[in-house]
């Protein structure tokens, strides 16, 4: 049986006949109050505004005036309303938290009089005093939280760069979200910011040790997910907690800890529902009992199963779906509940769904109303009352011995691995030397290099993708040694996104570590090997490893300026090599669609159906195999692109999407985004280490080409062409892009301290 939009007393009334001891209580027994936020949705022409317009994925900052921030004596539809904003017009919240002692609450507010921002501010619960603002500046501030030592952490959209913000560039959210943290005293008078990602971050929230738990957006070649993660509150050891293994939806958001490494969120696609779905259970313990976590052994269980995970499935009346749970001493849930479809397709048909605040019983499936105002979305609700303070967590940063002559006032950051051999991953490596297949931790005993790729998304200039790949912006910005005793060591730029390749004698990647990693200042991200155990901790003594005992001017990398980082244009780049360049004095010869090209009038043909259903779908003939640089259109990322033949015809194989339909001569996938080994390009051409073997040792068995019709590649050639694919076949990079020609060649380029709120390299 389900209770739901019951009238007030009934609903209570049945609950009560259930529950001792809780008359006069209200729906919540053993609550006197909650605090919550109205959100409005309807607007002056009569509209309604969902999800902000295009373009919103993870944060929605819907600004539509008519919210505020409340707490409701009693938790009953009919309760006293006590308006904490009330001195303030055009008011909407996007996130709030309680203090520890449930004396005032932190939220983030947008109104009519300010500078068009969110920001954030503090008020007392009892409506005594006024309303402090804690944050300024023309950026947003949103979904803080009391962090113990008198901090509030928060997210925010504010620049990271000379250029503006990151920005997704394949989901367009130009303006992406990273955690930032301030004084819950002084406000931004000590504003400080962490390390970068290439996508959004989003609702932080508290961990019973004092780490701050967050949603990160991976969005990382074709991973393009929303994983759990967690960071001490001075932003280090940023690591994953669930979500990157054994989860059968796309997105975990709006989570919070309800025991010792187990947590309770919302499981929902990565867009396009507002951010509700499902209530999820994670157990991210490495068994039960253990204090120990384990992202790779986290399960998953839905408390609420009839709601669907994604954003195509039909949702059924009387189930909706769910926002913010909260979990009370009871194992019931506070929610924000919605009916029917809940999504941002709801804007479209001027339908908002209607958010109201329910108590939710995952045993019974049984819903109750708390609260639900008609006319405004209710949302974020919690209990007032005092909790138990976590403990505080002191900064772990500390200097590299010897980097004092470092950027970032000597606080370069040190990655590394005590063992690269050491994994925890089943996998089989394939290709190569490799060719009947290799379990992947004997296939890391020949790593030689491990290769730091620093990634950038397209703030860097007027480019909407990078390419026919959902990779994005790479530049290499170290391959380091790895060791006899198979550690490796490097002291790299902090705040940047990096992801590492073990990189065998060939120059090829082992394996391609898909999963952004972000360093601060002085931090040392040292770890067992390549995704080893989380479960069972590696430790070295300070300078056991060989690579720790290297003098740091042996791996400092810490001082490589943006210009001399290894990027790999396709075409147009006036500075440095272009990988149509090899073509063009190696290839063409053949392969120009002439009468001795062997490939010549060879293509396939792809039907694009139309965005409007109504008009007819598009064809494009697509060249089998043609090197040439004459450009050639097609289509991709739902609009009309032109690259040289060359690039559309070795990358459009893997670029197609699922609704194309294919006719003709399907060629093999020449260059797999992230997999040099995988390249039907780098096996025709094979692979030679480009030291002394070079030319007497090669990867795969077959004879090289173009060495087997009279023309020679260089081992650097090849190289090249090997770590474009490794890279993800990107088209752009920082040098064939107009608009960052000048920033390329100014001060910003070279790795210099950031200031107070300002991080980069």
């Amino acid at each position: 049986m389900r209770i739901e939009h019951w009238p007030a007393l009934l609903g209570v009334g049945l609950l009560l006949a259930c529950q001792v001891g809780t008359q006069g209580q209200g729906v919540l027994p053993g609550v006197e109050s909650i605090v919550f936020a109205k959100r409005a949705y309807l607007q002056s022409d009569g509209t309604h505004n969902v999800a902000g317009g295009s373009g919103r994925v993870v944060d929605y900052l819907r600004y539509t005036p008519g919210g505020g921030v409340f707490v409701l004596t009693p938790p009953t539809p009919d309760g006293a309303q006590r308006e904490l904003t009330a001195a303030f017009k055009g008011v909407d919240i996007a996130g709030l938290d309680l203090a520890f002692d449930a004396k005032s609450v932190v939220f983030s507010m947008r109104h009519k009089d300010d500078d068009g921002h969110y920001h954030l501010y503090v008020a007392n619960t009892d409506g005594s005093g006024r309303v402090k603002q804690l944050t300024f500046g023309m950026h947003d501030d949103v979904r803080p939280i009391f962090v113990p030592g008198d901090r509030i952490a928060f997210v925010t959209n504010q620049s990271y760069t000379p250029l503006g913000t990151r920005a997704d560039e394949y989901n367009h959210g130009r303006e992406v979200t990273q955690i930032g943290s301030i004084s819950s005293i002084s406000g931004d008078a000590d504003r400080r910011l962490c390390a970068q990602n290439l996508s959004h971050v989003a609702d932080p929230f508290l961990l019973d040790n004092g780490t701050i738990g967050y949603s990160r957006w991976e969005h990382l070649g074709p991973i393009n997910d929303v994983k759990l993660f967690r960071m001490n509150p001075d932003c280090t050891d940023m690591l994953a907690l669930a979500g990157q293994h054994g989860k059968d939806f796309n997105s975990l958001v709006q989570v919070r800890e309800v025991s010792t490494g187990v947590f309770l969120g919302i499981a929902t696609s990565r867009e396009g529902t507002i951010q509700a779905g499902a209530v999820m259970k994670i157990d991210a313990r490495a068994h039960q009992g253990s204090s120990s976590l384990d992202e790779q052994t986290a399960s998953f269980t839905s408390l609420t199963p009839r709601v669907p995970l994604s954003r195509e499935a039909l949702v059924p009346s009387g189930v909706g779906r769910y926002r913010t749970p909260f979990a009370l001493a009871d194992s019931r849930l506070l929610v924000s509940w919605a009916d029917g479809d809940v999504s941002d397709r709801n804007e479209i048909s001027n339908t908002a769904p209607q958010f109201g605040i329910y108590l939710y019983d995952p045993k019974t499936d049984e819903r109750v109303r708390v609260y639900d105002d008609p006319n405004t979305w209710d949302m974020y609700a919690m209990p007032v009352a005092p909790r138990v303070t976590p403990p505080v967590r002191a900064g772990r940063l500390s200097l590299p011995d010897g980097a004092a002559s470092a950027p970032f006032g000597g606080k370069a950051a040190i990655i590394g691995s005590i063992d690269i051999t050491s994994t925890s991953l089943d996998e089989n490596v394939s290709g190569g030397q490799f060719a009947d297949g290799m379990p992947l931790s004997t296939a890391l005993g020949q790593t030689e290099k491990v290769r730091i790729v620093e990634g950038f998304s397209s703030e860097v200039g007027s480019v909407r993708e990078f390419g026919l790949t959902v990779h994005e912006g790479a530049a290499i910005l170290a391959e380091v040694d790895v060791q006899k005793d198979k550690s490796w060591e490097a002291a790299v730029i902090p705040y940047l996104p990096y992801h590492l390749q073990a990189v065998d004698r060939f120059g090829m990647a082992i394996r391609n570590e898909m999963l952004w990693i972000q360093t601060m200042p002085g931090e040392n991200r040292t770890c067992g090997g390549c995704h080893e155990s989380r479960s069972q901790a590696a430790s070295a003594t300070q300078g056991a490893t060989l690579a720790q005992q290297l003098p740091l001017a042996d791996k400092d990398y810490s001082q490589v300026a943006v210009v001399d980082r290894t990027e790999l244009p396709w075409a147009g780049a006036a500075n440095g090599g272009n990988v149509q360049d090899i073509f063009d004095a190696k290839c063409v010869s053949c392969h120009d669609g002439g009468s001795h090209d062997p490939f010549a009038g060879r293509h396939y043909r792809v039907t694009i159906p139309n965005l409007d259903p109504t008009l007819p779908p598009t064809s494009y003939d697509i060249p089998y195999l043609l090197l040439t640089s004459a450009p050639v259109e097609t289509y991709y990322e739902r609009r009309v692109v032109t690259y040289p033949a060359s690039y559309v015809s070795l990358l459009y194989p893997t670029a197609m999407t699922s609704n194309s339909r294919v006719e003709g001569d399907l060629p093999p996938d020449w260059v797999v985004p992230g997999s040099a080994r995988q390249s039907k390009l780098i096996e025709k051409l094979n692979a030679t280490p480009s030291d002394a073997r070079a030319g007497k040792e090669w990867a795969w068995k077959s004879p090289p080409h173009p060495e087997d019709v009279g023309v020679n590649l260089t081992s650097s050639e090849r190289l090249m062409l090997i770590r474009m694919a490794d890279l993800g076949g990107q088209y752009f990079s920082r040098r064939n892009i107009d608009s960052s020609a000048h920033w390329l060649s100014g001060a910003a380029a070279q790795a210099s301290a950031p200031g107070p709120g300002m991080v980069y390299p």
